[in-house]
């Protein structure tokens, strides 16, 4: 396929169509853009994981979805061939959506004793600061090294010029997945040589684990206005 924008909208089908096939369906995929109370922003993402049980997208037309930040699990940049250039591209578009999802707000059940010391159940607001996970899905790499150890130190490079996090790449051709441990700087990096899209699956199941999604304030996104 010639031309590149069309060999990426493939290869951001192609990833989504195993995705949706593999992951246990209370996972939704589309793509879009994801946005926060506060009004910040994404940029366009290619695959966006999210919650469709007790949420769902504000917009959801001709393709595409406007996601409010609450209800993401995780975002995955497609890539047909991994550059350097296009790994700092997927890197800085990460780094927007960790600073979108940086404060979110849900509603959550919770225990009320009443004035005759009844229990009922209330709705409490509460503020998650952990942003969604991201990931780099590449068909193939170019430039980035011959062998896995050197694609680990190129990626290692990367992360360290501006701190950024990145919760797994994988390079499907050469079997690689690589993701950065939390709170190490300089990076250090988790991953194998081998069953690169197995590892992706795997992460994206073990992250949901210390990562839950609530039903999220919608009210806060209507009247727009941020809890003090």
């Amino acid at each position: 396929m010639p031309h590149h924008g069309e060999r990426g909208r493939i290869a951001e089908e192609i990833i989504r169509g195993v995705l949706q096939r593999i992951l246990p369906k209370r996972f939704s995929l589309g793509t879009g853009v994801l946005i926060s109370a506060s009004g910040e922003t994404s940029s366009q993402t290619d695959i966006v994981v999210f919650d469709n049980l007790h949420n769902a997208p504000l917009l959801a037309e001709f393709g595409a979805g406007v996601y409010p930040v609450e209800i993401v699990y995780a975002t995955i940049e497609v890539k047909s061939v991994l550059t350097k250039r296009e790994l700092k591209s997927a890197l800085s578009a990460i780094r927007k959506v960790r600073r979108v999802g940086s404060k979110k707000y849900y509603l959550v059940p919770a225990v009320a004793i009443g004035p005759k010391g009844t229990p009922t159940i209330a709705v409490r607001q509460m503020t998650v600061t952990v942003p969604p996970r991201s990931y780099v899905v590449a068909f193939g790499q170019r430039g980035l090294g011959k062998n896995y150890s050197a694609f680990c130190e190129t990626l290692r490079t990367f992360l360290d010029q501006q701190n950024d996090h990145v919760h797994g790449v994988a390079v499907l051709e050469n079997d690689w997945f690589a993701g950065r441990k939390a709170y190490r700087n300089p990076a250090e990096l988790f991953g194998e040589e081998g069953s690169a899209l197995l590892s992706l699956y795997s992460s994206i199941l073990k992250g949901q684990q210390n990562f839950a999604v609530y039903p999220l304030d919608l009210d806060i996104y209507l009247r727009g206005t941020l809890p003090s």
